[in-house]
């Protein structure tokens, strides 16, 4: 019961504080987003060539151990 008060209280506070201050968030959001998107962007990226990589990982070494993946030949 007292996270659900202290969770309420700080809701409030919160919401008070983008209200008095609504120019300021919003110059905040509008610096927010672009970063955000800049960080996602590079977190694709980084993922992309990291599987990129693994992928051609596996198809050396299917290529090394007969073309399949797991070594066994049908």
């Amino acid at each position: 019961m007292t996270h659900i008060i202290v969770g309420l209280v700080l809701f409030l506070l919160g919401l008070w504080g983008i209200v008095a201050n609504w120019y300021s968030f919003v110059d905040l959001v509008w610096v927010l987003v672009p970063m955000l998107l800049i960080l996602g962007g590079i977190v694709a990226i980084v993922s992309g060539i990291s599987n990129f990589s693994k992928g051609s990982k596996v198809r050396r070494t299917a290529a090394a151990e007969g073309g399949t993946r797991g070594g066994k030949q049908p």
